[in-house]
Parts: structure tokens; sequence; C-alpha cells
């Protein structure tokens, strides 16, 4: 397989690692008790949130990964 100038790999990668932030965002905001005094611990909406941070960050990885096999 012929590999692509790095020009046209650096926004594959940059996807990538957007995705595991926002996937580990949603991670952080589920485990930890007081992340960003953001919303109070306990809240539906605080998990609502993560759990839509973590769909966002596989959605995003998965559109990347689509995108670089093209």
């Amino acid at each position: 397989m012929k590999r692509r100038p790095l020009h046209q790999e650096i926004p594959f990668y940059t996807s990538m690692f957007m995705a595991l932030v926002y996937i580990g965002g949603g991670i952080y905001l589920i485990a930890s008790s007081l992340s960003f005094s953001f919303l109070p611990a306990g809240s539906v909406y605080r998990y609502i949130f993560a759990v839509a941070l973590i769909a966002y960050g596989i959605y995003r990885g998965y559109r990347a990964w689509e995108f670089r096999r093209d």
C-alpha cells in the first residue's frame, strides 16, 4: 500500500486525537465527582452531556477512519 504524504495524514491524526479527547472527557464527567464544577454531581443533565460527548467522540473517530480508507 502506498503511503500518503504527511500533509494528507495530519487531518486524520488530529481528528482521531480529538475523538479521544471527547471520549475521555465524557468518561471523566461520569467518573469524577466534581469535574470542572460544571454540573452538580449526580445530575441527570451531567450524565446526558457525558454520554453525548462519548457518542460524538465515537462518531468523529468513525468518520475520520472512513475518510482515511477512501
